[in-house]
């Protein structure tokens, strides 16, 4: 993951939004709460799509970004399930991250995608609705 040196002002838009960040890589994971939370956010982590999805039946998140290769359960698989969820627990946005697929691997779902390594600013523009 590359960090932008600047915060935009797409920064604000982020301030209060409800996160669920699912990234098996630890620093990954820790990196993008840490980051996310200067930003404004009120950030969960998950470890892996079971656990994501076990906070996503109890919880009620603005957005889901999830690393799509993972352990015990994938994010294709997490987000096949959150698709499914009722409207009333399914995040308003699900941003797939990856090192490894291409956004084609999502094609035909309503699912954004953000190519890793990504930088802080493309992040934040992405959960402020700017296209990327």
């Amino acid at each position: 993951m590359v960090f932008g040196a600047s915060h935009s002002a797409a920064s604000s838009i982020v301030k209060k939004a409800r996160i669920l960040v699912v990234e098996d890589h630890t620093p990954t994971r820790q990196a993008m709460s840490r980051l996310l939370k200067q930003a404004g956010a009120d950030v969960v982590t998950a470890r892996d799509g079971e656990e994501g999805l076990g906070y996503l039946l109890t919880q009620r998140f603005d957005v889901l970004m999830t690393d799509l290769r993972m352990p015990v359960m994938d994010g294709f698989e997490l987000v096949h399930h959150c698709l499914k969820l009722p409207e009333s627990h399914r995040p308003r946005r699900i941003i797939a991250i990856s090192g490894e697929y291409e956004a084609g691997a999502l094609r035909g779902q309503p699912v954004q995608f953000l190519p890793k390594p990504f930088n802080l600013d493309a992040l934040l523009d992405m959960l402020s609705g700017k296209p990327n």
